[in-house]
């Protein structure tokens, strides 16, 4: 299992979303920032990642969900030791 403190993780700066023209699908791309890169570098992009309506609805409640545990007064974050 991956301690908190060994999770490499990279800052989303922005994204593109919307439908696939021509397929019950929506696709979705991430701007995001590298832990190594020096200040004024541009963000990075991802693939666009394409999600069918079922896993979009996944992906919205499993957002919600986490949203409303970090917005909680007692929320705690994880120590680092």
């Amino acid at each position: 299992m991956t301690k908190f403190e060994e999770l490499v993780f990279y800052p989303i700066t922005g994204w593109h979303i919307g439908p696939l023209s021509g397929h019950p699908a929506i696709v979705l791309q991430f701007s995001y920032t590298e832990a190594q890169a020096l200040p004024g570098t541009d963000p990075q992009e991802s693939v666009f990642f394409g999600l069918t309506a079922g896993m979009t609805r996944k992906l919205i409640a499993s957002l919600n969900q986490h949203l409303a545990y970090i917005e909680d007064p007692d929320y705690v974050a994880p120590k680092r030791h």
